[in-house]
C-alpha cells in the first residue's frame, strides 16, 4: 500500500506538467527495460561499481520469493504462526515449484545464502566509497544512503540467522557451507534445538518488519529508483539521440520550461528516476573543469521541485485558478530558485551526462527546455551569444560574414553549384553541405578544400549550396532559440527540396546531426553521411588510394572524438579508420576515448560565448589529454573540435610538437 500510494501520487503530479508524446515501439520498450534494467548494461560502464551494483539487485530478486514464501507462511500457513511457534507445514514457494525442478528448494537455498553475503559485499563496497573514500560524486552528508544500507544488511543479516536457527530446529544437515556456519556460529552462542525457535521467529520478525519500513521509506526517497527506473525505461523515446523535441511555436502553451509545470511529465520521471549516483557529474566536462554546472543537481533540482512545489500547482487548479495565474506564482519557478543561469550556460550538450547515467535521464533536454524559456520568453542569454544569433539572423552564419562572400573558398576548385547544375540541366549525386565553418573560417575552409579535392579525384559528381546555404541552425536550438531554428531550417529544406537533394555529405557533425536527425521534424527526409563515413567507402572501394611513402611522413596519430559525430550518431570506426589507411599505422587513444570521450568545450553554442568561471578551460583540459598520447598528430573530424583543440595546442605552447589536422586533410596530403 505505501508504495502504491506514493507511485500513484507522484505519478499524477507529474502528469501535471507538460504533455509528451514518446514514440516508441511495444519491441523497443521491452528490449530496452531486459537491456538495462533486468541485465543492467549501462551500469557496466563502470564494470567494478557495476558489478557490485549487480550483486544487490539480483539480491532483491531473489529475495523476492524468500521474503514472499517467510510471509505467506508467517501469517497464513497451517499451524505457522510466528508468535506461537514452528511445527508442522510450511508454505515454501520454492519447495512447490520442486514439484516441477527436483531438489530445487536446495538449490535455491544455497543461492540465498550466497547471495546474501554478495549483497553484503556490495553495500559494503558502496559504504567504503560514500564514506571511507569519499567519492567526489556522491553527497554528503548522506542519511537517507545510511538508512537504505542499515536496512538492507539487516534484511540480510536476520535472514542468515534465522535460517540458521532453522537448520538447528530441523536437525538439517543438508545444507549450504554458509548455512553450516551459521549453525556452527549459533551454537557456540548457546543456540539449541530447545531454543531456536525463538531465534527464528525473532530473525522471521526483524525481517518483515525491516522489509515493510523500507517499502514505506524508498517511494519518499533517492532510492525510489528502483520503481521509477524500468517505468522511465518502458517509457524511453526511440528517437535519435541527437533530436531535440519539436516546439510548436505558434501553439504551444509555453515556450520552454521556467516553472516546475512547464516540464513535461517524462522530464518528472527522470527527476524522480535520479537516484544521484553522480555518474552524469563526473563526466560532465563543465563540472570536471569547475564549472557550476552538475548534471545530478539538475535532476536532483527537477525532482525536488515536483514533491515540494508541484502539489501547489494541483492545489491551484482544483481553487479555479487560471493557467496564467499559476505561472505567476514565484515559488514554483525552477530556473534561480532551484537551478542557476549560471549552471544552465555552462553546459556543451555532450551527452555524456546521457550516455552515463544507469537510470535512463536525459538532463539535456531539461537543459535546453530551460534554456528555451530564458531566450523565448525572457531574452535571458549571454551578451556575445546574443551577437552569434543576430548574427545568424542577418547574414545566415554565426560569424557574422556577409552571406554573399560563402561561395569564396572554392576560388580555383571548379566547383559547381546546384544552381550551375540545374542550369546545365543536370543533377549532381551528392550535395556537398560546406556549413558556415568551411565557408567563413579560414582555418576550416581548408577542410573544405580537402574534401572537395579528394571528391574530384574519386570522380564523385557533387554540388553545394553556395549563397543559398543558410547555417543549419544547430547553435540556435542548443541556445534555445527554437523560433531561429526553425526559420533557417525552413529555408534550407525548402531551398534542398527545390533541388530535388536525396543524398548529402557534411564534415561538421553538428551539420549532420542536424541535417539527419532533426530536419525530418520539419519534412526535410534526406540521406546524410558525414565526410569520415563517405571517405571510407571510397578507400574501400579504391576511388582513393594512398601513397605509403607519404603515409609515414605524418608520424603517430591520436583522434578526438567529436561529441556529435560519437555519442550522438556512434560513428567511432570510420574516421579511426579513414586515419589507419592514410598513415598505415593504429589511432592512439587518449584517456578518454569514444563514448567517453571528453567534449571539446564548443557545443551546445558554447563556440560563440566565453566560458563560466570554473579552474580550467575545457579544451585545455582535453588537450592535454590528446598530447599526453605523445602523438605528432592529433586528428578531428568537426571544425568547432578543430578550433578548441588548435588553440589549446596554442595555449600550451605545442605548436611546433603538435599537427592538428582533420581527417579529410591527413587523407588530402597521404593520397596518390
Amino acid at each position: 500500500l505505501p508504495i502504491c500510494y506514493a507511485v500513484m501520487k507522484y505519478w499524477k503530479l507529474a502528469h501535471l506538467g507538460q504533455p509528451q508524446e514518446i514514440k516508441s515501439t511495444f519491441g523497443f520498450k521491452v528490449k530496452n527495460v531486459l537491456i538495462n534494467v533486468i541485465l543492467q548494461k549501462k551500469l557496466m560502464k563502470k564494470p567494478v561499481r557495476g558489478i557490485f551494483h549487480i550483486f544487490i539487485f539480483y539480491g532483491f530478486l531473489i529475495y523476492g520469493g524468500h521474503t514472499t514464501s517467510r510471509l505467506i507462511g508467517g501469517f497464513f500457513g497451517p499451524f505457522q504462526m510466528p508468535l506461537v511457534g514452528v511445527t508442522g507445514y510450511e508454505f515454501s514457494i520454492p519447495k512447490l515449484i520442486e514439484k516441477l525442478i527436483p531438489h530445487f528448494h536446495y538449490i535455491y537455498d544455497y543461492a540465498l545464502d550466497i547471495v546474501s553475503l554478495l549483497v553484503l559485499a556490495g553495500l559494503a563496497f558502496f559504504a567504503l566509497r560514500r564514506w571511507v573514500y569519499r567519492a567526489y560524486e556522491l553527497d554528503r552528508p548522506s542519511g537517507q544512503s545510511m538508512i537504505v544500507i542499515s536496512m538492507i544488511s539487516t534484511l540480510m543479516i536476520s535472514t542468515l540467522i534465522a535460517e540458521g536457527a532453522h537448520a538447528i530446529l530441523q536437525a538439517n544437515t543438508h545444507i549450504s557451507p554458509i548455512r553450516a556456519s551459521m549453525v556452527s556460529m549459533l551454537s557456540a552462542w548457546g543456540v539449541t534445538s530447545a531454543n531456536a525457535g525463538h531465534w527464528y521467529i525473532g530473525g522471521w520478525w526483524t525481517h518483515i518488519v525491516t522489509v515493510f519500513a523500507f517499502m514505506a521509506f524508498v517511494p519518499n526517497s533517492k532510492h525510489a529508483h528502483l520503481i521509477w527506473a524500468p517505468v522511465n525505461f518502458w517509457f524511453e523515446k526511440e528517437t535519435p539521440k541527437g533530436q531535440l523535441s519539436f516546439l510548436d511555436t505558434e501553439n504551444a502553451k509555453v515556450w520552454g520550461a521556467a516553472n516546475v509545470q512547464d516540464f513535461t511529465w517524462k522530464d518528472h520521471m527522470n527527476g524522480l528516476s535520479c537516484i544521484e549516483c553522480g555518474r552524469c557529474t563526473i563526466e560532465c566536462p563543465a563540472n570536471r573543469t569547475g564549472k557550476q554546472l552538475n548534471p545530478k543537481s539538475i535532476m536532483g533540482d527537477l525532482k525536488h521541485a515536483l514533491m515540494e512545489q508541484m502539489g501547489k500547482v494541483q492545489a491551484a487548479k482544483k481553487a479555479g485558478k487560471t493557467d496564467e495565474e499559476i505561472s505567476a506564482m514565484p515559488e514554483l519557478r525552477v530556473i534561480d530558485n532551484y537551478t542557476s543561469q549560471e549552471s544552465l550556460w555552462a553546459c556543451t550538450t555532450c551527452y555524456a551526462c546521457v550516455e552515463a547515467c544507469p537510470v535512463g535521464n536525459n538532463q539535456v533536454d531539461a537543459i535546453i527546455g530551460m534554456r528555451r524559456a530564458l531566450v523565448l520568453s525572457e531574452g535571458a542569454l549571454p551578451g556575445e551569444l546574443q551577437t552569434a544569433l543576430t548574427n545568424m539572423e542577418n547574414q545566415s552564419n554565426p560569424w557574422g560574414v556577409g552571406s554573399h562572400k560563402r561561395e569564396e573558398w572554392t576560388e580555383g576548385l571548379n566547383i559547381k553549384t546546384m544552381a550551375k547544375w540545374a542550369e546545365e540541366g543536370q543533377k549532381p549525386d551528392v550535395l556537398f553541405w560546406v556549413g558556415c565553418a568551411g565557408a567563413f573560417d579560414d582555418r576550416n575552409k581548408k577542410i573544405a578544400q580537402s574534401l572537395a579535392g579528394l571528391m574530384n579525384k574519386a570522380d564523385v559528381k557533387f554540388g553545394i549550396l553556395g549563397t543559398e546555404e543558410n547555417c543549419t541552425g544547430d547553435s540556435a536550438r542548443r541556445a534555445g532559440n527554437e523560433y531561429l531554428f526553425q526559420t533557417l531550417a525552413g529555408m534550407n529544406i525548402q531551398t534542398m527540396n527545390n533541388y530535388g537533394v536525396q543524398k548529402i555529405v557534411t564534415s561538421c557533425p553538428h551539420c549532420f546531426n542536424t541535417l539527419k536527425n532533426e530536419y525530418p521534424q520539419m519534412g526535410g527526409n534526406y540521406e546524410v553521411e558525414h565526410h569520415t563515413t563517405f571517405l571510407d567507402k571510397l578507400l574501400n572501394e579504391k576511388k582513393i588510394e594512398v601513397d605509403q611513402a607519404k603515409a609515414k611522413e605524418l608520424g603517430v596519430v591520436t583522434y578526438h572524438d567529436s561529441c556529435y559525430l560519437g555519442r550522438y550518431n556512434d560513428t567511432y570506426d570510420a574516421p579511426r579508420s579513414v586515419i589507419e589507411k592514410a598513415t598505415g599505422g593504429k589511432v592512439v587513444e587518449a584517456v578518454d576515448s569514444k563514448s567517453r570521450g571528453l567534449c571539446c568545450g564548443a557545443g551546445g553554442a558554447q563556440m560563440w560565448k566565453e566560458e563560466e568561471n570554473g579552474k580550467e578551460r575545457v579544451n585545455i583540459k582535453r588537450t592535454n589529454q590528446l598530447i599526453a598520447t605523445e602523438a605528432k598528430t592529433v586528428a578531428s573530424a568537426c571544425p568547432f573540435c578543430i578550433t578548441m583543440i588548435a588553440d589549446g595546442v596554442k595555449s600550451v605552447e605545442k605548436e611546433e610538437a603538435v599537427k592538428t589536422l582533420d581527417v579529410a586533410e591527413i587523407l588530402a596530403q597521404t593520397a596518390k
